[in-house]
């Protein structure tokens, strides 16, 4: 990744992690993480770290835009190791209702609409993809990890993370893959407005809850691998 993600960023996403009671907003590569203020702050770290590196390996074994089924599933499968119960449907295609959606605002709108029932969360991922919009390194990350290398599809996925009455992480998590009929850029790719003649959409929910003694031994192996992959995490400060 071409991204100018250096350490100092980094680390401020990591300890952005770390502030409990407040809703944190963090940008791994393609995948925009909102973390609800009950979230503690090492339940946090390790939900991320399990996103992080299945992202990564999921990439590495497949291209999502000839893959998106294959690459979709492995991402599941793997999170299932690390800890993840999940539950939900595949890619269905969407209908794109309006003619000035970009990649970002038709992303929002599937998001939001998926979870209707939580407000709050709804309004945290509709903010993150406006910051993103207004942040140069923030906007270029998710441009060149959502889009694909042919310039003919780009994915982004968005995951809420929040605690039960009884003290369990549950996840909800869209994904969103746009397929088009010629290549696009991709820089400013996530602002323009979409051809709905030459663009279809497709969109997956699925929700699930964390166990956090299940990730535990696998921590340590997984902070090491992390340590020697592409800076991919950003806090989005929302």
């Amino acid at each position: 990744m071409s991204t100018s993600i250096s350490k100092a960023d980094m680390d401020k996403a990591i300890q952005a992690l770390k502030k409990e009671g407040e809703d944190r907003v963090l940008m791994v590569a393609n995948t925009v993480c909102i973390f609800a203020p009950n979230v503690p702050a090492g339940v946090a770290e390790d939900v991320l770290a399990s996103m992080r590196l299945m992202n990564l390996s999921a990439n590495k074994k497949f291209d999502k835009e000839t893959q998106q089924r294959e690459w979709y599933n492995f991402y599941n499968n793997g999170l299932g190791k690390f800890g993840w119960t999940l539950t939900g449907a595949a890619h269905t295609e969407e209908a794109i209702d309006k003619d000035d959606y970009t990649p970002a605002t038709l992303t929002t709108h599937l998001v939001t609409g998926s979870w209707g029932h939580n407000a709050h969360m709804s309004r945290c991922a509709k903010r993150a993809f406006e910051v993103t919009l207004q942040t140069p390194k923030a906007q270029k990350l998710l441009e060149e990890s959502s889009l694909s290398v042919s310039g003919k599809s780009s994915t982004v996925q968005v995951a809420a993370c929040e605690m039960t009455a009884q003290g369990l992480p549950i996840m909800h998590m869209t994904s969103v893959q746009l397929s088009y009929d010629k290549a696009e850029k991709v820089e400013g790719s996530m602002a323009r407005t979409i051809n709905k003649s030459n663009t279809r959409v497709y969109r997956a929910a699925q929700q699930g809850s964390f166990s956090v003694r299940q990730f535990e031994a696998m921590r340590k192996a997984v902070t090491e691998k992390l340590a020697s992959q592409a800076n991919d995490i950003l806090d989005l400060d929302i």
